[in-house]
């Protein structure tokens, strides 16, 4: 990527000050908005860990136990958090189970070798780029925190290689008969991956403009976030000229005489370590030879500004520019975005459909009052439990023995005082009746449980379990399936259409605009030719033109095992239609049952047939041999010696009908 040239901002110049105090005044806007919605954020992470955090009460009773002293504890329900993953599982299975992932087709009627192109290029950088992970936790943040956030850039990356060599000592460029060749180290730069990059940002880290609603992010006037990165980092920004070489000298000054910095990141839940927390107090990185200074603070601000108005300039028109505040006080970059695409590289995926809100529910938000009240409906009758196992009874202490009867052992003798001696034992003692009033808050549990499957849309189905009641249909539990799915494919159809469509724009878009190379690209997903080679050469120009992209429909991946077997039954009945078997290549379709149920060798299989004149010279030249041997004899068994086998004796693979392959 073209970084361009820093505009000349030297820490301590008056424009310097004018333009931080500028990122600081919408840095400030876009934090106050992200401590507001903290303490959310922060019950989202508790609650998705499975169990609260443990309480003063709890600990006391943890001691007790550790004593010998039986004790109850408080019982989180994790409901939520299953419904939670059931939901992603379907999500990630519509979005990331189509090959290839992200689909392109032509806008202006640009040729088919194009659209190859296009996805080939494209496919490779989502996998060479390593994008599935990040696309996986964007749809995990999404009904966790109420929004995932994704970032994206360019990148061009060299990789530094350094290694000891031994360099023979040489004189006018002969080499010195009797000298020890000397060590040396030899650095090599080697070109590296090529593409499109994203990362995974935390809501608690993402600066957003909260004048406009979070599903119109690229109306708004600025988009920022926190980031730690290492010193080497900031070195090799300025190597590269992205950072201002002088401000990273006073940046570096200023953090030797202070040895710390200010750090405004919202941490989140105190279950959640972040990357740092587990340096502690007291331990140095550094000694006094070794000039390091470890890991700096950033915030990293992308800002739509009129250059004319912030002396940047003689521009009158909006443009996007890209500021970095180290440290709060020392801006180490200040360049235009310089992307074609015109738009922020954010893109904000919201669970819950709001076109006016500003922060939008989580799904564990909306299922908070359900889930804590099943909690409440369990522990209670735990508790109620517990009290029937305790034992309670009403005694005259002037009669009994305290200490017998309170004491901790499985097999007590209660002893009776000596006044009480001859006297009637029941009548000293009375053992309460106990009632259990807890008995129909299982029952309870059932019904808030259908009621949370109500509100999110996840059924017992889409879990993977079929709803209690006897023998279920087919037709019966695909049916109520669909009718679950249906409300997660509305949410899939809807972050389709909105950033998802447009992180695969602007990849595209930085693809067209700074692709320079020129390789060779496997072609991706169906639009290989058979008679086509499977590789082909992809050229900057081979990607120009306008391309769409193909929404994602919100329909779970086809079953390859059942589209087998409808593979088969056509076929089987394609025997008894001759016009069919003349207008399709019998043999293709069998080679693409094949693939569907897995057998991805099934090419190695097929007979090469080739003219008569050249099989016979194969014969002449030894190449070749009939079927039945070198004498002919194509009837000869194994005991003849010839070289024939039964095929027919083969089984076939372990398949039942309509369950697809056993192994």
């Amino acid at each position: 990527m073209s970084i361009g040239a820093n505009f000349d901002l030297f820490s301590g110049s008056d424009l310097h000050t004018k333009i931080r105090e500028g990122v600081r005044a919408r840095i400030r806007l876009g934090r106050e908005a992200v401590e507001d919605a903290a303490a959310s954020f922060e019950d989202s992470e508790n609650r998705f860990l499975a169990y609260m955090p443990t309480s003063e009460v709890d600990a006391i009773r943890k001691a007790k136990r550790s004593a010998g002293s039986p004790q109850y504890t408080t019982i989180q329900i994790p409901y939520s958090y299953a419904v939670l993953l059931s939901a992603h599982t379907y999500w990630t299975s519509v979005f990331l189970g189509r090959n290839p992932v992200l689909q392109f087709a032509a806008r202006h009627g640009e040729p088919e070798a194009r659209v190859q192109a296009v996805d080939a290029l494209i496919d490779y950088q989502m996998n060479v780029g390593r994008m599935i992970v990040p696309l996986y936790i964007w749809m995990h943040d999404a009904p966790k925190y109420s929004y995932g956030v994704l970032w994206n850039y360019w990148e061009e990356e060299l990789i530094n290689v350094a290694e000891i060599i031994e360099e023979p000592a040489v004189f006018m460029g002969m080499p010195l008969l009797g000298k020890k060749a000397k060590k040396i180290k030899r650095t090599k730069t080697i070109p590296g991956y090529v593409g499109n990059k994203i990362f995974n940002v935390r809501p608690q880290d993402c600066l957003l403009d909260p004048r406009v609603p979070l599903i119109q992010l690229q109306s708004g006037e600025f988009v920022g976030r926190y980031v730690d990165v290492s010193w080497n980092t900031i070195i090799n920004g300025a190597d590269s000229k992205k950072y201002i070489a002088e401000n990273v000298i006073e940046l570096q000054k200023r953090l030797k005489a202070r040895h710390s910095q200010q750090n405004q990141r919202i941490h989140g839940s105190s279950q959640v370590q972040l990357p740092g927390d587990l340096v502690g107090e007291g331990i140095s990185l550094t000694t006094p030879d070794i000039a390091d200074i470890g890991f700096v603070s950033l915030v990293e601000i992308y800002i739509r500004l009129i250059p004319k108005n912030w002396h940047l300039g003689k521009g009158a028109s909006p443009e996007i520019w890209i500021f970095t505040l180290a440290d709060d006080e020392i801006l180490l970059e200040a360049r235009p975005h310089g992307a074609l695409h015109g738009k922020f590289p954010v893109f904000i995926l919201p669970y819950e459909i709001d076109g006016y809100a500003q922060r939008t529910r989580s799904m564990l938000e909306i299922l908070k009052p359900l889930e804590d009240t099943m909690t409440w409906l369990v522990n209670t009758h735990f508790y109620n439990v517990r009290s029937a196992l305790n034992n309670q009874f009403v005694y005259d202490p002037s009669r009994i023995v305290t200490k017998d009867l309170t004491s901790g052992s499985a097999e007590r003798l209660i002893r009776l005082k000596e006044a009480a001696w001859g006297t009637d034992v029941r009548a000293s003692i009375m053992q309460l009746p106990v009632v259990d009033v807890t008995q129909g808050h299982i029952r309870d549990m059932q019904l808030l449980a259908d009621m949370i499957q109500r509100v999110s849309g996840v059924t017992d189905n889409i879990m993977g379990m079929v709803n209690a009641g006897g023998r279920k249909t087919a037709t019966e539990v695909r049916t109520s399936s669909s009718f679950g799915i249906n409300r997660l494919k509305t949410t899939a159809e809807y972050w389709s259409a909105g950033d998802y469509s447009l992180m695969a724009q602007i990849m595209l878009q930085n693809t067209q605009q700074y692709y320079e190379l020129e390789r060779q690209f496997k072609i991706a997903g169906d639009l290989l030719d058979p008679q086509q080679a499977p590789f082909r050469a992809v050229s900057p120009e081979d990607i120009q033109g306008f391309f769409d992209f193909v929404p994602v429909d919100g329909t779970m991946p086809i079953d390859r095992f059942a589209q087998a077997n409808l593979w088969r039954e056509l076929l089987a009945g394609m025997r008894n239609i001759p016009e069919l078997q003349g207008q399709y290549k019998i043999g293709g379709i069998f080679e693409w049952m094949a693939q569907l149920a897995g057998m991805r060798n099934i090419k190695q299989f097929r007979v090469q047939v080739v003219p008569d004149a050249q099989a016979a010279a194969a014969m002449q030249a030894g190449n070749t041999v009939p079927i039945g041997g070198a004498n002919g004899n194509r009837n000869a068994g194994a005991g003849g010696g010839g070289a024939e086998r039964d095929y027919s004796r083969i089984p076939e693979p372990g398949q039942v009908s309509g369950m697809g392959t056993t192994g």
